[in-house]
């Protein structure tokens, strides 16, 4: 997202080091621009007019932020300008928008096309589309050009702009600077002109670090899959470094088989996972989350690292590499041929002191990973990549202990399918440890992600239900912008909603942005009549009832924590607000959550917002219903009574809260992707590794049937060992999952500022357990039934 956004910003601000720019989307008078290029040092002063609106086509609807521009913008060389000239021809035929966009929406050039703005509907005519060969891979940004008067007179702001980009000449950019901030007289901002990469980086923050921890335990994951399925071959590994030692191999020229065979088995593996992921980060993860672009310039083309790439394949080979050297140690056995001599299946045993070293390598790690994420809540991360590796370490331990139970329940039984199978677990120890750690791995990381994510989505559920449990009805643009598009009611549309019998009252709603430091806040602007100030579940200091009574008489404010830690401030303490008409120092009376916008947010008093903001345009009208009134009912009525102004959209308390609620899940669709793609893929990785394992097998499964086992039975056997061995690994990754889920919902909530309060739901073990179970009998059903039907031979391996 940065990335995309990074070309598009400065695509258009191009060689500008310097923005004034207002503080509200209203903007400031278009005359300021001549002012500042009359500055001295000032080379270049571009007037911008930003607009958010909705392209209205006969194939769709979709969001764009429209620019008024002159070709005075052209002068800074950006390579969405450059081709203009000082004619800005592109721009003299009307809206200029992206060939991509353009399609979405079925606009043509030199046709009309409707624009959603401000509440009103507008017809604008479309000048080009342009395509990649003019705009590069900026033609899968939403964002429109319109000359300044045409998009002045479409958003019905004559005479106004939103900022001015200036380029300074050389050596006099600080006395630019210092001119601006005299000319800005605390009214405007005066920042960097790629100022709002900054702050887009703070708003991605919150989730670039949710995705990173769901990242990081993905990837352990995936290396312990990687790791446990080469496991499997240890046996045979093993038995060929034996049987090529007895024939005179040195030691030196094993160990270089064993280098290049797993150099080379893990460059094709990597090779093949790399191409695999390229296309999955195309096909399967969705565009950018309108949560974000409402507020943000984000294009929608995708940007692979070469870091992400680099570190896949290093992944990958290295799992390889350690996994596929494990039978190294026996080189250093005195006899090469001890392990032939072994009782059972060679290769196939687990020393006891090495279970017991790895159940205390496991607690030492448990242990750790509390320790660490405890003390340092920022290495949760590493912790959770800790309890990856614990739940590794447990599984011989626990393998052993639960097959010797197993063998007491069941000795009374003689001859069957199930001391069958657990005869056959002992004798291939380790390729069924190796099948449970694949199991335990797979089951953990799902257990932790989707619970992680579903403390997330059902903690902004809360916020956003106790946010909008205000009114009854809500009248708003209908996008998803978190109710901050202002809009123009005409005063017959709202007499006629105040005359509807169920109608009690309606209430006008303000919120809005507004840039702090680093940070592009929230603002919710409540009346003194609302039900409730501040959401309920989203208080984290501060009284509530002394607060909303602070806040409802005016002149205090609620901040969030992330803003309140950034500014160390606390209860009481004044925070420094710069608002249209200058600089605001309101107290502080509560600490909140980030209400579900990941830079925070600021409660205030709907009074005081139209004071220091100097508007009374709504945001939205809250609708008070009767006693006993039919809300939908009455949403019907109200639509009927705005048929004249269709841009505006009425909604239930009951319909905007499921909208933000697809708007959360949306925010959080990339960490629900996640879990889902690991869940896949360690689906496959087990069925890959019980058809490995079958396939081994069929030697021994000979042997049975010389024994006088049927075909029937010896399947049966199969399918109990399976279960056996993926029920262990499930009791353990869960058991690892749940705890790996209790530390990421407190990181996510600590480190964040999201409301993730801890909770377990059945589905969270459930599902991801049925879902693997589904894979393991569909993959025996069929590999499992042929291997058991092997014919009756001696085997050639010995006992």
């Amino acid at each position: 997202m940065s990335r995309s956004a990074g070309e598009l910003v400065r695509s258009v601000v191009g060689t500008a080091q310097l923005q004034l720019a207002a503080r509200s989307v209203d903007g400031m008078p278009a005359g300021i621009a001549d002012r500042v290029g009359r500055l001295p040092g000032v080379e270049t002063a571009a007037p911008v007019l930003r607009v958010q609106a909705t392209l209205d086509g006969p194939a769709g609807r979709r969001p764009v932020q429209i620019m008024g521009v002159t070709p005075a913008l052209a002068a800074l060389g950006g390579t969405r300008t450059e081709a203009w000239g000082d004619s800005g021809i592109p721009l003299a035929r009307g809206l200029t928008l992206p060939r991509s966009l353009g399609t979405a929406v079925g606009a043509r050039a030199g046709k009309p096309i409707r624009l959603l703005i401000g509440g009103q509907v507008r017809v604008a005519t479309v000048g080009a589309l342009l395509g990649p060969a003019a705009i590069g891979r900026l033609d899968g940004s939403p964002v429109g050009l319109a000359p300044l008067p045409v998009l002045q007179a479409l958003a019905s702001m004559p005479d106004r702009i939103s900022q001015v980009l200036v380029h300074a000449q050389p050596g006099q950019l600080a006395d630019v600077d210092a001119a601006l901030r005299r000319l800005a007289r605390e009214r405007l901002d005066v920042t960097a002109a790629d100022h709002e990469l900054g702050l887009l980086r703070t708003t991605a923050k919150p989730n670039d670090l949710a995705t990173g921890l769901f990242a990081a335990i993905s990837a352990m994951v995936g290396f312990l899959l990687a790791f446990n399925a080469i496991l499997l071959t240890v046996p045979e590994r093993r038995r060929w470094i034996a049987e090529v030692r007895l024939q005179g191999w040195s030691r030196r020229q094993v160990l270089l088989v064993l280098v290049c065979d797993a150099l080379l088995l893990g460059l094709a593996a990597s090779i093949v996972g790399v191409v695999a992921g390229s296309w999955l980060s195309r096909t399967l993860f969705d565009a950018v989350p309108a949560y974000l672009a409402f507020a943000f310039p984000i294009g929608t083309q995708r940007i692979v690292v070469p870091s992400a790439v680099a570190l896949a394949v290093a992944g990958g080979m290295t799992a390889t590499v350690i996994a596929s050297l494990a039978p190294a140690l026996d080189l250093l056995a005195r006899r090469p041929d001890a392990i032939l001599t072994t009782a059972g299946e060679a290769g196939q045993s687990v020393a006891p002191r090495t279970r017991r070293r790895l159940a205390l390598a496991a607690l030492a790690l448990l242990a750790l990973a509390t320790l660490l994420a405890l003390a340092v809540p920022a290495l949760t991360i590493l912790s959770g990549v800790l309890l990856a590796a614990a739940t590794l370490c447990a599984i011989p331990a626990v393998f052993e202990t639960a097959i010797n139970a197993i063998a007491r329940l069941i000795a009374s039984l003689g001859r069957g399918v199930l001391p069958l199978a657990v005869i056959s677990l002992r004798a291939s120890a380790t390729r069924s440890i190796a099948l449970a750690a694949v199991a335990a791995v797979a089951i953990y990381g799902c257990v932790a992600i989707q619970g992680a994510r579903s403390d997330l989505v059902n903690g902004l559920d809360a916020n956003f239900a106790d946010y909008l449990a205000t009114t009854d009805l809500w009248i708003t643009t209908g996008g998803d912008d978190l109710t901050t598009e202002p809009f123009t009611v005409p005063a017959g549309a709202r007499r006629a909603l105040e005359r509807l019998p169920q109608v009690r009252e309606v209430r006008d709603y303000q919120g809005g942005l507004l840039d702090v430091g680093d940070r592009r806040l929230w603002l919710i602007a409540r009346g003194a009549a609302d039900r409730t100030m501040i959401p309920p579940s989203q208080l984290r200091a501060g009284d509530r009832d002394r607060a909303a009574a602070r806040l409802r008489s005016g002149g205090a404010i609620a901040i969030s924590e992330a803003l309140a830690d950034a500014h160390h401030l606390e209860l009481g303490d004044r925070l420094r607000l710069p608002t249209p008409t200058g600089i605001a120092r309101p107290p502080i009376v509560a600490i909140t959550t980030n209400l579900g916008w990941p830079p925070g947010a600021i409660i205030l008093n709907r009074d005081d917002y139209r004071h220091w903001w100097a508007t009374r345009r709504p945001t939205a009208l809250q609708i008070d219903l009767r006693p006993g009134a039919d809300p939908t009912a009455t949403a019907a009525a109200a639509r009927r009574a705005l048929a004249n102004t269709p841009a505006l959209r009425v909604q239930t308390t009951d319909q905007r809260i499921a909208q933000y609620a697809g708007l959360s899940r949306q925010g959080l669709r990339s960490l629900q992707q996640i879990g889902t793609l690991m869940l896949i893929a360690a689906g496959v990785a087990i069925a890959l590794a019980l058809s490995a394992a079958i396939a081994q097998r069929r030697q021994q499964l000979a042997r049975l049937r010389i024994d006088g086992w049927s075909h029937s039975q010896l399947w049966r056997a199969v399918l109990c060992e399976s279960t056996i061995v993926l029920l262990l690994g499930a009791i353990v990754g869960a058991m690892l999952g749940i705890y790996g889920h209790m530390l990421a919902s407190r990181w996510l909530s600590a480190t964040t500022g999201f409301p993730a309060p801890f909770g377990l739901g059945p589905e969270q073990l459930l599902a991801p357990v049925a879902l693997l179970a589904a894979i393991a009998l569909a993959t025996l059903a069929v590999p499992g039934w042929l291997a058991t039907r092997v014919p009756p031979h001696p085997s050639p391996q010995g006992p």
